[in-house]
């Protein structure tokens, strides 16, 4: 049978209602746990294992794929309309869908956001259909080195958002890789930055500093200012969108879903730097890139559609190499391997109905994935009209009971609250924030992925620049650096040229 006579089969399967159905609950469960700060859809799925006992193997995998799938975009619902991204991955939906919320564009934003991700993930599910076999090839010759070099292409991504202040944007990514080192050094086991303090030898949770950062300072600034939350009756772009905003912005989403594809493809890459890079080269070819950052709609819709994108992709490794491409597909792993069932090139010979069940199970979910995420959408739309005091006590008690959450630790809420003024403060004084999350988030990965590779290389450090895929990322990640720096540097020679002249 051909790979379309197994889709079809998979198909039939997956709406069979019980099947079906099970599609449904997942993504719901994940839309919801996305878009709730702290939670996310990784926890979800940890807490959801459980539940796959007492159903078959296919179900389970049905399960866990629609938590993972709406779990992805969710995070990116609290972060258009409050301000707080609930997955890391949506960060820079804070970057331009915040702002069109605060213009009255929040509906707009839903919109754009929802079918970006929808077409992301749809490319991806396809992908992971028809062209599993050749990319997990391709994906098996990555190891420690490549992976180094992909998490630093995605923290020199950061220089596509720092306008013209390159210096302060990379002071405050370097203050996120100096929080990001608080804690157990990854390789020799030893205690670091704790100053004594034994809640900081456990580290800092990114969760926490990004709820932080993003929620509490927020509400500061929303009480101090006196500032209005509830949408505007504005301009008619804030009433939905239309067909025109789709086809304007087709380009961002297809090279979004494109770089979501690839980036997907990489094991313990995932979602966050597949966003953060598409939305760093979507600001560099951009005609409004100087508008970056104001609500610009190429530069939600790029983001978006990537990490929807490495949904399917992530699944590649995983079911072809039973090697899983991130945190969510190692719980699904564990899922098939609770139930006896074995990932590999074998599974597509031994069951091949259970894998296309799967693939088509993905594409069925992130085509439901817009209705679930406006459903979910109207219950937050619900809360942004009421008045701003008590949105404001909403996102200070959601934020506490998210940083407590993350591991039931009071310590956390004290950090999430000292974060919460300190971006405030950055705020204040034009200080960008983001820089400093990343550096959070990808610091430790680096670092890892660094000493690890050092380690197997016996101290070798050529070893990023002998091998030929770790060498290539590398040089594109210095590529990137040098086509963003590019203005600076032709401004500095052309003074320097005009003096000496």
């Amino acid at each position: 049978m051909n790979s379309f006579e197994l889709l079809a089969g998979g198909f039939q399967a997956a709406f069979h209602f019980h099947n079906f159905l099970t599609i449904i609950v997942g993504l719901m469960v994940g839309v919801i746990a996305g878009a709730l700060p702290g939670i996310s859809f990784v926890n979800a799925m940890a807490m959801a294992l459980p539940f796959t006992y007492v159903m078959e193997p296919t179900q389970s995998m049905l399960f866990l794929g629609g938590i993972y799938c709406g779990g992805v975009f969710g995070g990116s619902i609290s972060a258009i309309m409050i301000n707080v991204p609930g997955t890391p991955a949506s960060l820079p939906a804070t970057w331009e869908g915040y702002p069109m919320t605060r213009k009255g564009e929040v509906k707009r934003a839903l919109a754009i956001a929802v079918t970006a991700s929808a077409t992301g993930g749809l490319a991806s599910a396809l992908m992971l259909a028809f062209l599993s076999a050749p990319f997990a090839t391709f994906a098996l010759k990555f190891s420690q080195p490549e992976f180094f070099a992909a998490t630093i292409l995605g923290l020199v991504s950061v220089v596509a958002i720092a306008k013209d202040r390159p210096i302060v944007t990379l002071i405050s990514l370097l203050l996120g890789i100096a929080v990001g080192t608080v804690g157990v050094d990854p390789l020799y086991g030893q205690a670091r930055f704790s100053f004594g303090v034994p809640e900081m030898e456990s580290g800092i949770r990114f969760v926490v500093v990004m709820i932080g950062l993003f929620a509490i300072s927020e509400v500061i600034d929303l009480l101090v200012t006196n500032r209005d939350l509830r949408p505007k009756n504005g301009s008619g772009k804030g009433l939905g969108l239309k067909i025109a905003d789709i086809l304007r912005v087709k380009g961002a989403i297809f090279r979004g879903t494109g770089l979501g594809c690839v980036i997907g493809l990489i094991p313990g890459a995932g979602a966050t730097p597949g966003a953060v890079i598409a939305y760093g080269v979507e600001k560099q070819i951009s005609k409004r890139s100087d508008d970056f950052g104001s609500g610009v709609d190429e530069g939600l819709a790029a983001p978006e559609s990537a990490k929807n994108a490495t949904t399917g992709a992530a699944m590649v490794p995983l079911l072809t190499l039973g090697i899983p491409g991130s945190a969510a597909t190692a719980i699904m792993l564990a899922a098939m391997m609770i139930h006896g069932v074995n990932p590999g090139p074998l599974l597509f010979i031994m069951d091949p109905s259970m894998v296309y069940t799967i693939f088509a199970a993905m594409i069925i979910a992130n085509i439901l994935m817009i209705f679930a995420g406006v459903g979910v959408a109207q219950i937050f739309s619900t809360l942004m009209k009421t008045p701003p005091v008590i949105m404001a006590a909403f996102i200070i008690v959601l934020s506490v009971v998210g940083a407590y959450g993350v591991r039931n630790n009071i310590f956390d809420v004290h950090v999430c609250l000292a974060f919460g003024v300190l971006g405030w403060g950055m705020k204040r004084i034009g200080f960008p924030t983001a820089p400093l999350v990343l550096g959070v988030i990808l610091g430790p990965l680096a670092e890892r992925y660094f000493l690890t590779s050092l380690a197997n290389a016996h101290q070798d450090w050529t070893v990023f620049f002998t091998r030929p895929i770790s060498a290539t990322i590398l040089a594109l990640a210095l590529a990137f650096v040098l086509w963003s720096l590019w203005p600076n540097i032709r401004s500095v020679w052309r003074r320097l040229s005009h003096r000496y002249a």
